[in-house]
């Protein structure tokens, strides 16, 4: 679905008009088993729920390297380019660049409310899944601040509301999700393990909503600083620049 058939109306900041799309991945099963049984591996010690009640691993591809060859894949990026409608790049900050989801029921590893990104763009790669009843991504069709506000006051969607994509494995989600209200449905019994890979647009990298605060909620020692400040120093100002230029 594209962006403003799910919102109802033109969107300003957006790196093009793509909503969300399923697609059948392709990616290589040992590879993706690998970091599967790394992610199973590090969960005790390194997934933390911090906001929204995720559970997660932040900075999995530094737990993980070989999700870099993933992230980076030549192909993988023309696909996701392909269904963007502009070419996009890996997401720069290393603290959010990629990360590993546990989902599951609340007693276990809970789900993510209802929230809008910051980053502009997400891959959701599916890694293993099991006896799950719930944990559908659920967009609310209409702006995210209409529907946050609705949620704020304790309103209940009705059904034709939203729209609910249900996960499969070997096919991943692209969605740009920033300034789009979604959450992971509540799951019942069973659970799944998510790599989420992030990307963001190459000609325009400003068009972005990870403010510092935002990323100082998940990231509170600021270790991330520099690098952020050196993205917007090296990238995002020259282009912003460039385009107010013409």
């Amino acid at each position: 679905m594209g962006r403003e058939e799910i919102i109802g109306s033109p969107s300003f900041n957006q790196i093009s008009d793509l909503g969300v799309v399923q697609f059948k991945n392709d990616y290589d099963s040992d590879l993706l088993s690998l970091i599967l049984r790394r992610a199973i591996e590090l969960k005790d010690q390194h997934a933390e729920a911090r906001q929204l009640d995720l559970k997660y691993i932040r900075r999995a591809h530094e737990f993980i390297p070989e999700i870099l060859d993933l992230a980076y894949c030549p192909a993988r990026l023309a696909r996701l380019t392909a269904f963007a409608g502009t070419r996009v790049e890996p997401y720069p900050l290393s603290v959010i660049a990629s990360i590993i989801t546990f989902s599951g029921p609340a007693e276990t590893d809970s789900t993510i409310k209802w929230h809008a990104d910051g980053v502009p763009a997400t891959e959701l790669v599916p890694l293993a899944m099991e006896n799950l009843i719930g944990g559908e991504l659920e967009i609310f069709r209409g702006p995210a601040e209409v529907g946050l506000a609705r949620q704020a006051r304790g309103m209940e969607f009705l059904q034709d509301e939203t729209i609910r994509v249900q996960h499969k494995l070997g096919y991943s989600v692209l969605g740009q999700l920033m300034r789009l209200m979604h959450r992971v449905t509540p799951i019942t019994s069973g659970y799944r393990i998510t790599l989420n890979m992030n990307v963001r647009s190459a000609e325009r990298p400003y068009i972005d909503d990870n403010s510092m605060c935002y990323l100082a909620a998940d990231n509170p020692d600021f270790a991330w600083t520099d690098e952020y400040t050196k993205d917007v120093q090296e990238r995002q100002l020259p282009a912003y620049l460039r385009h107010q230029a013409g």
